[in-house]
């Protein structure tokens, strides 16, 4: 599946306490579950780099707030949670991926 490059580029970026929420600007509204992103995070320590287990440092997670978001360049966002944790990197790409129900953008 080709996607345009709207439909992997946001036109505006929101949260709330349960979700984030990104217009694409092919128009489409995906919206993403905050507790089911911050276990999908992809960076090297969720996904079990550096010798970990793959779910090890978001296992024990049962709820989770969205402090703030900042763009990465022209391709991700990267977001800050309520557990501090920052280092994870969303690509546009991956977001738009997974909202269009491919479970393994984020593996």
């Amino acid at each position: 599946m080709s996607l345009s490059q709207f439909a992997t580029f946001p036109s505006e970026i929101t949260f709330d306490d349960n979700e984030l929420s990104i217009r694409w600007k092919d128009g489409v509204l995906s919206k993403y579950p905050l507790l089911d992103l911050r276990k999908k995070c992809p960076c090297a320590t969720c996904r079990g780099g550096h010798g970990g287990k793959v779910g090890a440092a978001t296992s024990h997670i049962d709820s989770i707030r969205l402090i703030s978001w900042t763009k990465v360049g022209r391709y991700a966002i990267s977001i800050v949670w309520s557990d501090y944790h920052n280092t994870g990197i969303y690509s546009y790409d991956n977001l738009r991926a997974y909202s269009d129900g491919i479970e393994s953008a984020f593996d």
